[in-house]
């Protein structure tokens, strides 16, 4: 049985897929921690062997209690998402991104995410050189866009 996804919730997924599909069209930074492009969400963009790596980062609680499909992470500071189609893309272009490490929505099944206690810009990038093994090391500079 599929469980309930809010209407709000679908809306709003679908208009931050559209801002991340933009994102990934251009080229940037080797990290970058962007300005809430919705309400409670923001596009965190890196630059992985040529290839735009581009992420929602959503803080607001409600938002992360449906797309975690549980109302026991109200104490989440922010959820770090990406769409299985874009890590799949980036695997067949050589750039792993290790889904193994993220969770699976169950109220958006092609979505995978990360939570965070804490969330900063410096937080945020250390979990992608986790999750990101190709991202290369760097001199820990974040760009706030």
């Amino acid at each position: 049985m599929s469980r309930h996804v809010p209407q709000r919730l679908s809306e709003k997924i679908a208009e931050v897929e559209a801002l991340l599909a933009d994102a990934r069209a251009g080229s940037g930074a080797h990290f970058e921690y962007g300005r809430e492009a919705v309400p409670g969400v923001r596009i965190v963009r890196a630059m992985v062997d040529g290839h735009v790596l581009a992420l929602s980062l959503w803080t607001d609680p409600i938002d992360i209690a449906e797309i975690c499909g549980d109302g026991s992470f109200s104490a989440t500071a922010a959820l770090l998402a990406i769409d299985r189609e874009h890590a799949r893309r980036l695997k067949m272009a050589g750039v792993f991104v290790d889904l193994g490490q993220f969770s699976r929505s169950s109220s958006h099944p092609g979505v995978y995410y990360a939570l965070f206690d804490f969330v900063s810009p410096r937080q945020v990038h250390e979990t992608l050189h986790r999750l990101v093994p190709a991202l290369t090391p760097d001199d820990d500079r974040v760009l706030i866009a």
